[in-house]
């Protein structure tokens, strides 16, 4: 069992810089006087490196990142790398690893480790992080989350054994899973005495709950609220700031995924007043924040209030940006305006921010992501290699006009060929279909046609994976009618698509189709193509469902025994 080997050392302590490339890269040029200005690639070592942070201890600054995997899956050779820069944040130095104590003899106890958290409180420094058992989790489902926790006696060189820091028991015994996200500290008086309390956010297996969590001493720690809930708003990672003379009124940003869980969503701002029990949530706004760093900015008597996320482009293609946030975020009546301030080098799986001071109005900006010269749709990036990246970030260039964001665009689908003329597909075809969530990654169908002249039957019969052999049921849509401008639409309402055939989940679940259509034209005889539309639904509940607009195909005559290669569009 895991816990046998507690004694083991969990944390590598390495002298050199180790084996990753951690010699910045300039990326796309930026005008000094930009806002966020020399972007560069820290750290690119072929692997999937992810969910940045940073502290300042005096005149070192500690950057740690999720490392050692290909993808975002769940896996015990995932860690948590610590460098270390002396210089303020021109060059780092990897200072130590940090991964669970995983038992080579019993990998059924095995556990991953992410989102790394500093925390420096009454003179300990900690480290967070979340841990799930390995595999893909949907809504971060049977994840089992635990918040972990290590501490490091000497500055960040070595760190204790990561432990479980908190646990919630429900009815029975059953065990509620919550990793915590964001930490705050509250510094205040009680009857004229300064005291601290270190906050946290978390959210709950399944995505439905935001829990507020609070400690005394960074090691106990105790469930304080729950500050929103709803299953079909998908509420997640989750920013929280203190306000008022006493730090009396705290305001959270929370990232609802309500919008299509790999498409886009809202942020709900969420305010309370000590004892900070019960909590108001009427405010959203249309940009939903992911991976994001919230920073109060203090210009004089102007507070500003700047967070860097994750930003939601159509089609599931993704960005870093820049925001502020003008009015009051802790009145909860006034009204909250969003201005985009700037892009940042990125593309693919993108975000996670952090932010440390360099001084007055410079800070250090980290974040991470995929490849920036592929346009990689979100998904396939988070099993793709992605860089850590660093920028300067300078407040006092803060716009002071407001640029709102572009209006929310639907994935439009591509043009179809051009021409009326209709060819006779009648035969057996290798129809590739390409979701607009993972083009580069097919599901394949063997599409039988009985033409008709002016009409058509298709039979689609689903193909496992890898070797292209029949799985699951077939289904035939009759009488499909040519339109006028020589195209076509396939209705086939549900269709379900055996775990074999689309593995990217897992193998024993199924990937429901629903409202599914192919609009399309034939381009000869051996070939028709066009994009699909209707959503994957993982679970019965409009939340879970996947929009797949955006979405192509292509199908190509069989000639013989074997398949010829896959087409997935009309380009």
């Amino acid at each position: 069992m895991r816990w046998g080997y507690l004694a083991l050392v969990a944390v590598i302590v390495l002298v050199a810089a180790g084996c990753g490339d951690n010699n910045a890269k300039n990326g796309p040029a930026e005008s000094a006087d930009a806002f966020v200005s020399n972007p560069r690639i820290f750290y690119s070592d072929g692997l999937h490196n992810e969910n940045t942070e940073m502290i300042r201890l005096g005149d070192r600054i500690l950057l740690a990142f999720r490392g050692g995997e290909e993808g975002q899956t769940g896996s015990a050779r995932a860690r948590i790398k610590v460098y270390e820069s002396t210089d303020e944040g021109r060059s780092f130095q990897l200072l130590s690893e940090v991964a669970m104590p995983n038992d080579p003899e019993d990998p059924s106890d095995d556990r991953d480790i992410r989102d790394p958290k500093f925390v420096f409180f009454k003179n300990r420094l900690f480290l967070y992080c979340i841990s799930r058992v390995p595999g893909f989790t949907y809504r971060d489902l049977f994840g089992e989350a635990w918040t972990v926790r290590s501490e490091s006696t000497d500055g960040g060189r070595t760190w204790s054994v990561p432990v479980k820091t908190f646990e919630d028991r429900w009815l029975f015994g059953i065990e509620i899973y919550w990793g915590f996200w964001r930490f705050t500290k509250r510094q205040y008086e009680v009857l004229g005495e300064p005291r601290e309390t270190l906050y946290a956010t978390g959210y709950d297996d399944g995505d439905i709950n935001v829990g507020l969590f609070a400690s005394d001493d960074g090691v106990n720690w105790r469930k304080h609220a729950i500050i929103y809930s709803n299953y079909n708003d998908l509420p997640s990672e989750t920013e929280l700031q203190f306000f008022g003379e006493n730090n009396e009124i705290a305001v959270a940003l929370i990232r609802l995924d309500n919008q299509g869980l790999l498409h886009d969503g809202q942020t709900a701002i969420c305010t309370s007043r000590e004892p900070f029990l019960k909590w108001e949530c009427g405010r959203r706004i249309e940009q939903r924040i992911d991976g994001p760093t919230w920073v109060v900015w203090k210009d004089g008597a102007q507070v500003r209030n700047f967070v860097f996320a994750r930003k939601h482009l159509p089609c599931t293609f993704k960005r870093t940006a820049a925001y502020e946030l003008r009015g009051d975020l802790s009145d909860p009546a006034a009204p909250i305006q969003v201005c985009e301030i700037q892009e940042i080098p990125s593309a693919g799986d993108t975000a996670y921010t952090a932010l440390v001071p360099l001084s007055e109005s410079r800070y250090l900006l980290s974040w991470y992501s995929s490849p920036v010269d592929q346009e990689l749709a979100w998904l396939e990036g988070q099993f793709a290699p992605s860089d850590i990246w660093l920028a300067n970030v300078d407040f006092a260039k803060a716009p002071a006009e407001c640029r709102p964001p572009d209006p929310k665009r639907p994935c439009e689908p591509p043009p179809l060929p051009s021409g009326t003329q209709v060819h006779d597909v009648g035969g057996r075809h290798l129809l590739s279909f390409a979701p607009v969530i993972w083009p580069s990654n097919p599901v394949f169908f063997t599409a039988e046609i009985a033409f008709h002249g002016s009409t058509f039957d298709m039979t689609l019969q689903p193909l496992e994976q890898e070797t292209k052999t029949p799985v699951g049921k077939a289904k035939t849509v009759a009488g499909v009618s040519f339109q006028p401008d020589g195209s076509f639409v396939v209705d086939f309402g549900s269709l379900e698509v055996p775990g074999p055939a689309y593995p990217v989940i897992d193998e024993s679940i199924p990937l429901p189709l629903k409202e599914f259509k192919l609009t399309g034209k034939t381009t000869s005889s051996d070939g028709f193509c066009g994009y699909a539309s209707g959503y994957a639904e993982l679970l019965p509940t409009p939340s879970d469902r996947i929009p797949l607009e955006g979405s192509t195909f292509g199908a190509v005559r069989i000639q013989g025994p074997g398949l010829p290669d896959p087409v997935t569009s009309c380009d």
